[in-house]
């Protein structure tokens, strides 16, 4: 019987965001994020310079509408912030200096009645949910494919942004620490949040793959 381990990091999204794009005399901008950042260049739901506009919010249709009619000729990324594909599709399209109109759909009202409209429309249901010229076009692999296949050639360019992210800073973990492999210890949890009866962690596990989710330098399985 072995035990997965997955640890859950609180992060302030405010921390996330900056209030001015940044600037610079040569022809290349680095911009650097948080590894929850997704709040680049123009972004939708956010506070922003340049070109701030607000959603229509009136129905999921015409919040999609808004953000193409924005976009106009060049490119609408509908994604997440901490979306590791729509890191590298945003990476990918600054780098060419292609500037898409973003929708950050956990950062705005109803992005989850968004989400579900663009599976209907475009019967792809994750994100990153990219459009081209009012046309969609996929998601993260094809907008990749597109930037070595010329796809967005004719898109208006403006300044090249290198997204850099910052370090990851390793999380030391005391000896007494819970690691992936080892036995699961004798412990009692709760069988549900509004239950006041008990199950022996152990016994439970028996026979079984566990995949235990606590808070780091504490065992408060859940």
């Amino acid at each position: 019987m072995k035990l997965g381990l997955a640890l859950l990091a609180f992060i302030t999204p405010a921390a996330a965001f900056t209030t001015s794009f940044p600037h610079s005399s040569s022809s290349v901008v680095q911009q650097r994020s948080s590894s929850t950042a997704a709040g680049f260049f123009p972004l939708v739901g956010k506070s922003k310079v340049h070109h701030q506009w607000q959603l229509n919010m009136a129905s999921p249709q015409a919040a999609i509408d808004d953000a193409l009619k924005a976009a106009g000729s060049g490119v609408a990324l509908f994604g997440k912030s901490g979306c590791p594909f729509c890191k590298k599709t945003k990476k990918a399209l600054y780098g060419i200096g292609v500037h898409p109109t973003i929708v950050e759909l956990d950062q705005v009202e109803d992005g989850a009645p968004i989400q579900k409209k663009l599976e209907e429309l475009t019967g792809k249901s994750t994100v990153p949910n990219v459009w081209l010229d009012g046309k969609f076009i996929g998601g993260s692999e094809e907008v990749l494919a597109g930037v070595d296949s010329g796809m967005f050639d004719a898109v208006e360019k403006k300044e090249i942004i290198e997204m850099t992210e910052d370090a990851k800073i390793a999380v030391v973990q005391g000896p007494d620490a819970i690691k992936v492999g080892d036995a699961v210890p004798d412990a009692k949890v709760w069988v549900g949040f509004n239950s006041d009866d008990f199950i022996t962690l152990a016994d439970y596990g028996k026979d079984k793959n566990i995949l235990v989710v606590g808070l780091p330098g504490a065992f408060t399985p859940t």
